[in-house]
């Protein structure tokens, strides 16, 4: 005997429709509509399918006024041998997943009882992936089958998951991930399968899940130092594909604990000092850098300075870019300031309770008190270095004589 969802979609196309947020409530109401007057006629598949993706987005899927709807779905999922309108079920499944929801259960159970009658893509995951019905273990088991993955995009849609970003399952999958593969993100192979995941080549970066994975990162160097050149590659791909946690506040990094945010944020500070005196370095030539550099850089290898930030000149800005800075990847400041002064740039340190601002082109360092409320901050996209230099309540010093202890002293 033919279920009701049987003679209902006797006609029906064999469309999945992921419906706009504007219309989902609409979709819902009027299959509830049908439902109550069980009046079918004309009701297409794209309708039904349209509005289990709402019924069982997170919005409604818990709202008792829809129990009575969602119950009609699950029952005609058992009962039906629509492939189309089952495999319709089982997207919506891996799309609204969510292991400790009681919708998720329901589906899983309604869908394990029909999967003979699933379409091909669907007996092809579950044949690849038996837990996949399983809410409580499927995460954890797509996972591990990721472990041993060359390419992670590719191997999951040989699975036969089509969309490995996708939400629901897919995210699970990933944090489940993340967590296995923690404690050997300390091995540049597993970070650089960590970052192709989360950025595949020419698709968009995944966001949902990416501050734990950003975690995971910048977990094994709490309180260690990598190799230069595992530090100089976790930087530039983090801060290139999320950007500066120093401009960008919230989002993504918003999920990264105080903690391990510490630790991109001590790195970006060495990064930004060495860019600084590198780019300098290169558009003016003078003996005076190497005692800069080996001053700047010795404090924060002493761990004293807790954050810097660059706003460059005219021809510095032109270098800054050429070496692969800016706001996608190393960001900085431009310093305005015309005239004599608009090739000078800046470097603007947060040392203890101290505002340092160093220059180039016979710029003096020039240093604040953090509580003073006229003190340059930093993370700014615009410093005029006139300005900072006729701010009061500064002490300022040129670079002559033992201006090393000075600025100790000051500091």
């Amino acid at each position: 005997m033919m279920s009701r969802t049987e003679r209902i979609m006797a006609r029906w196309p064999d469309v999945v429709a992921n419906p706009p947020e504007k219309d989902r409530e609409r979709l819902v109401v009027m299959v509830r509509d049908r439902l109550d007057r069980d009046e079918w006629k004309d009701t297409k598949l794209s309708l039904i399918t349209s509005a289990g993706r709402a019924l069982f987005d997170e919005e409604r899927r818990e709202r008792p006024d829809l129990a009575g709807l969602r119950e009609f779905y699950y029952r005609e999922t058992r009962a039906s041998t629509r492939a189309g309108f089952l495999g319709g079920m089982f997207s919506i499944y891996m799309d609204s997943f969510d292991a400790a929801a009681d919708h998720t259960h329901k589906l899983a159970s309604a869908l394990s009882a029909v999967t003979d009658r699933l379409g091909a893509r669907w007996r092809m995951l579950l044949d690849a992936t038996p837990e996949m019905l399983s809410p409580n273990v499927v995460a954890d088991a797509v996972a591990r089958k990721m472990i041993s993955m060359d390419d992670l995009w590719t191997g999951l849609q040989k699975l036969g998951i089509h969309s490995p970003h996708g939400p629901g399952l897919m995210n699970a999958v990933h944090l489940a991930y993340v967590t296995q593969i923690e404690p050997h993100l300390d091995t540049r192979v597993e970070m650089k399968r960590l970052i192709e995941w989360l950025k595949p080549e020419g698709r968009e970066a995944k966001s949902t899940g990416a501050g734990e994975a950003i975690s995971a990162l910048l977990g094994p160097w709490v309180n260690c130092a990598p190799p230069a050149n595992d530090l100089r590659y976790l930087t530039e791909n983090i801060i290139g594909i999320y950007g500066d946690p120093r401009v960008q506040r919230g989002g993504i990094w918003s999920a990264v604990p105080d903690h391990r945010l510490a630790v991109i944020l001590r790195w970006l500070t060495g990064e930004n000092i060495r860019f600084f005196l590198d780019v300098v370095s290169a558009v003016e030539r003078s003996h005076m850098w190497e005692p800069r550099r080996k001053f700047w850089l010795g404090l924060h290898s002493r761990g004293r300075v807790d954050a810097a930030w660059v706003a460059f000149g005219d021809t510095a800005e032109q270098e800054a870019k050429q070496r692969g800075g800016g706001r996608g990847t190393l960001s900085f400041g431009r310093q305005t300031a015309g005239g004599s002064r608009s090739d000078t740039s800046l470097l603007v340190l947060k040392i203890g309770r101290k505002i340092v601002v160093e220059g180039s082109h016979s710029y003096k360092v020039h240093i604040f008190d953090e509580t003073d409320r006229s003190a340059p901050t930093l993370y700014q996209w615009r410093y005029d270095c006139e300005q900072i230099r006729l701010l009061p309540g500064s002490k300022a010093r040129a670079h002559v004589g033992n201006w090393q202890s000075w600025v100790m002293e000051q500091i």
